[in-house]
């Protein structure tokens, strides 16, 4: 009778894993630090925005549909 294989291991997907994740964290973290220094450099003299003066004004009206149904 012949011997079974031994089963394979699951090592090499969990460091692939392991690995996908560590480089989306630096990745992520790399993002974060660019916007951050991005956002540093906006101009600290340009006026607020002003905000919107809604008091009074009815909701926009909804746009045409076309009657063709999603199924």
């Amino acid at each position: 009778m012949p011997t079974p294989l031994p089963a394979l291991s699951d090592a090499p997907l969990f460091l692939h894993l392991a690995g996908s994740l560590a480089f989306v964290a630096v990745a992520g973290r790399g993002i974060g630090w660019a916007l951050d220094a991005w956002v540093r450099r906006a101009p600290e003299t340009a006026p607020p925005a002003a905000p919107e003066d809604t008091a009074g004004t009815e909701p926009a009206e909804a746009p045409p549909h076309s009657g063709a149904r999603i199924r």
